[in-house]
């Protein structure tokens, strides 16, 4: 059986990195989202990046899979992508709780969840980074309520938990690790 990573943890905590660490670009699911392209993103690799008119329209049509709001923006993985990827070998995304959820009810352990572990502290160094002071207090209030999903994940028996705190590659030993 075939299975799809699901990398779930706080803004800056490291889930994309890891994700594209682990696997190649061809297993990525390429989400739809309403968001701006960050620096270096492209269209069709990194997401598909549609208005809030589109995302919609695709709801009102039953193309999602499953979709979720986090920060403001729409994030949703269309239901021919996600069954084309499994189809062909494991896949991997980064997603929310939410997202992880509803694509647990409909594929069951296919989905596996890999949470991201990181301090306050360290999400604020890294965000520094890339953010502007506004989106950083966003992405800060935002925090709690990432580890408060955290409850929720442990009740599924597959879930990985990986230590953010340490570098990509410590990161990454772990996951190989878990998956062995």
């Amino acid at each position: 059986m075939n299975h799809c990573y699901l990398f779930i943890g706080p803004s800056g905590s490291g889930k994309t990195s890891l994700a594209e660490r682990a696997f190649s670009p061809e297993q990525k699911i390429i989400s739809y989202t309403t968001r701006a392209p960050r620096q270096g993103e492209i269209h069709g690799r990194d997401y598909f990046f549609i208005s809030k008119k589109e995302f919609e329209t695709m709801i009102k049509q039953e193309q999602f899979a499953e979709y979720d709001c986090y920060d403001q923006q729409f994030y949703g993985i269309a239901k021919a992508t996600l069954r084309k990827a499994l189809a062909a070998g494991d896949c991997y995304d980064p997603i929310t709780t939410t997202g992880f959820l509803n694509l647990q009810r409909i594929f069951g352990d296919q989905m596996v969840p890999i949470w991201i572990h990181i301090s306050k502290e360290t999400i604020i160094n890294r965000l520094k980074k890339r953010a502007t002071a506004e989106e950083l207090a966003r992405r800060t209030a935002i925090f709690q309520a990432d580890q408060e999903n955290l409850a929720c994940l442990r009740k599924f028996p597959n879930l990985i938990e990986i230590d953010g705190e340490t570098s990509l590659d410590d990161m990454l030993a772990q996951l190989r690790q878990a998956l062995n």
